[in-house]
């Protein structure tokens, strides 16, 4: 196992087997933040609508940064293009904001084929919520 993700660190060019194993890792990572801040959230602060953005911000990272790579040009491009997006959801509780951005490093850790970061991340991550619920 450890030899398939140190085998793709840098991809140039990724297969289409990498790719779908980049986005089903990051939904499972995604999946597992979610249902942690289900199990550790009061059920007053619960929505269906933050829970699925959670998986789909992460899902979503993912697919800027494979499609990004290592071209600045494409990066700053993507930035320009990104800053058009305003979240102007107000978040009722800060640990809202703290599972968003655990969501979109997953995501980004995923896109850059980083995988054993987003695996241990997320475990510790989840970890870590559940120990201070």
């Amino acid at each position: 196992m450890l030899e398939f993700l140190s085998l793709y660190s840098k991809i140039q060019n990724p297969t289409l087997e990498m790719v779908v194993f980049t986005f089903l890792l990051a939904f499972l990572c995604a999946s597992c933040i979610a249902v942690t801040y289900y199990k550790t959230s009061p059920s007053s602060l619960k929505t269906a609508n933050f829970i699925q953005s959670l998986i789909l911000s992460s899902i979503i990272a993912t697919m800027i940064v494979q499609s990004i790579g290592d071209n600045v040009a494409s990066g700053l491009g993507m930035i320009g293009a990104l800053t058009i997006i305003n979240f102007r959801t107000s978040f009722r509780d800060p640990r809202d904001i703290i599972f968003m951005f655990a969501a979109l490093g997953t995501g980004i850790a995923c896109g850059s084929y980083v995988f054993m970061i987003a695996i241990l991340g997320t475990s510790i991550f989840c970890f870590v919520a559940l120990c201070l619920k």
